[in-house]
């Protein structure tokens, strides 16, 4: 790709085009003296000649189809760079149509009904030190401008931007939840609706956060068993223990699949056994645990591995697991497999070959869902349907080190 072609491009993918007509007219004709035309460079002609059209100066703001299901969140945390950057993604017609930065290690969080997308992040005055400055900002899913920018306390510590669940959604998407490790754990609310920080919620030493109502969440304790959070009116927040489900020895990995829609935790541990929590009754049901792998391939070393290995597929009831054959505590390391599973039964559907390495996985939720495959050392997304395994297009040139893909659970 040209770097005259690359200009355009980022002109076309940000959600304001600064580009007067001549000069991106003059762009668009550089590129295409040093590369065939292609669909990039004939979206380029149009938004030029459309810009022609009225004052040539002017600038017009380009906006994204309206968002559905199959609308991909990429982010890239450049290898823990202090600038890090959101890529949207039209899963239709695997084409990136709007990008937004953030600052370190920030928190990605998707509206459940595609309404924002945004994070909690983390910016210093003089990029990599001077004074810190925390916030939430919201973003407008087809223009990607800001819709609310909420300041928060210099108290809070959440650099945990690479785990989901660590930042979370009410269902009604008019709270958000973040993590703070230090000075001491406690779950920060933020009021949404009214644009403004709430306060800290001091909790026992637990991680995660899955909520199940608009006041109620269930974070994962160290023992093994789930912690209920209730938000609680006026400052009074109440907490309960479940019965622990899992033993000391069963590592979960750090990137469950949990839909707000319907209540379902699905926790996978480094060995494949999966564990799922039906949490929509404001209770935890603890269901029996399915076991993705069979003593036989556990012997041949088939095992769970990526950054977020597991994704969840409400209407279907199934689970997408990435995995290969591994050695011991290699579960952070790309799969090249997907082992799709009927949640209800445990039984297997498929074995998907991805011929990739493949670091995280989701799944649209529409009724024919496209699975999305992220592969961070290629720096691209490969979408597949999942029903036949077969790929069926690709995005790539997504930053440096793409990590984390989400999807809205609509």
């Amino acid at each position: 790709m040209t770097h005259a072609y690359t200009k355009v491009r980022q002109a076309l993918c940000y959600g304001s085009a600064t580009l007067g007509a001549a000069a991106l007219a003059a762009l668009i004709a550089a590129g295409s003296a040093a590369a065939a035309e292609s669909h990039g460079i004939a979206t380029a002609k149009a938004a030029a000649e459309h810009l022609a059209a009225g004052k040539a100066d002017d600038p017009t703001v380009l906006k994204a189809a309206p968002i559905n299901a199959r609308r991909v969140f990429v982010y890239d945390p450049k290898h823990f760079a202090v600038l890090t950057q959101f890529y949207m993604i039209d899963g239709d017609t695997a084409r990136v149509v709007g990008t937004a930065d953030g600052g370190f290690l920030s928190n990605p969080v998707v509206a459940s009904d595609g309404s924002f997308f945004g994070q909690a992040s983390t910016v210093h005055e003089r990029i990599a030190r001077g004074k810190r400055t925390d916030y939430v900002e919201l973003l407008d899913p087809q223009t990607n401008n800001p819709i609310a920018d909420i300041e928060l306390p210099n108290a809070p510590r959440f650099l945990v931007g690479t785990y989901p669940w660590m930042t979370a959604l009410t269902p009604n998407n008019k709270t958000l939840l973040f993590y703070q490790f230090s000075p001491q754990p406690a779950v920060g609310v933020v009021d949404l609706a009214g644009k403004k920080f709430d306060r800290m919620i001091e909790v026992p030493d637990c991680y995660h956060i899955f909520p199940s109502s608009n006041d109620t969440f269930f974070m994962h304790c160290r023992d093994g068993s789930l912690l209920k959070v209730g938000i609680g009116a006026g400052g009074k927040s109440q907490t309960k223990r479940t019965e622990i489900f899992h033993k000391e020895n069963e590592y979960l990995i750090n990137h469950p699949a949990y839909s707000t829609k319907n209540g379902r935790l699905v926790w996978p541990t480094y060995t494949g056994k999966i564990f799922q929590i039906d949490l929509s009754s404001q209770e935890a049901k603890f269901l029996p645990a399915i076991e993705a792998f069979t003593d036989a391939e556990k012997k041949e070393g088939w095992a769970p591995g990526g950054w977020q290995q597991v994704a969840y597929h409400r209407e279907s009831d199934r689970i997408f697991l990435l995995g290969d054959q591994r050695a011991a505590s290699k579960h952070k390391a790309p799969s090249r497999f997907l082992f799709v599973i009927d949640a209800k039964t445990g039984k297997r559907i498929n074995k998907i070959e991805l011929k990739h390495e493949i670091d995280s996985v989701a799944v649209s939720q529409d009724a024919k869902p496209q699975l999305y495959a992220l592969s961070t050392g290629d720096k691209a997304l490969y979408i597949f349907d999942p029903e036949t395994g077969k790929e069926v297009s690709s995005v790539n040139q997504l930053g440096a080190g793409p990590q984390v893909v989400m999807t809205s659970d609509m």
